[in-house]
């Protein structure tokens, strides 16, 4: 069908339905643009909230280290601090099987970590902190 053999007076509506059959690919384009700028807008604002969270985070985790190290029992440090394992007295003479107390804070000056004495004996809660400051920490109180 011709658009001119069109009656007169149908000829806008039929000039808006061709208008609107043209353009449709390119408004299709345009939505799918808009929505894919809008998702990496999203992820953009996600990750920069989990990199301020994960900065806190890591702020928060020195500030108890640092107070850890304040009060805590240095280690050997050939027995690092290990999540779960058993913290025991002696760690050189595993044989008497002596656990500390629970509640007992450990502390690495070489690697910057401290740790916890949980109920059963074994090592939990460990959080970093800056080695230079954990040093400085232990000077003041004569341990290093």
């Amino acid at each position: 069908m011709n658009f001119l053999n069109v009656h007169p007076r149908y000829r806008p509506i039929a000039s808006v339905f061709v208008c609107g059959i043209c353009l449709a690919p390119l408004a299709t384009e345009l939505m799918l643009k808009r929505s894919a700028e809008e998702s990496r807008l999203q992820a953009t604002e996600q990750a920069e909230q989990a990199i301020n969270q994960s900065n806190e985070q890591s702020t928060r985790n020195e500030r108890i280290a640092l107070k850890r190290a304040e009060r805590c029992l240095l280690i050997d440090e050939r027995f690092p601090l290990v999540e779960g394992a058993n913290a025991f007295y002696d760690p050189t003479n595993r044989r008497s099987k002596r656990l500390l107390p629970a509640g007992t804070v450990l502390c690495s000056a070489q690697s910057g970590y401290t740790a916890i004495v949980d109920e059963i004996g074994t090592i939990s809660s460990i959080k970093p902190a800056p080695i230079e400051k954990i040093t400085q920490v232990l000077k003041q109180r004569g341990l290093k």
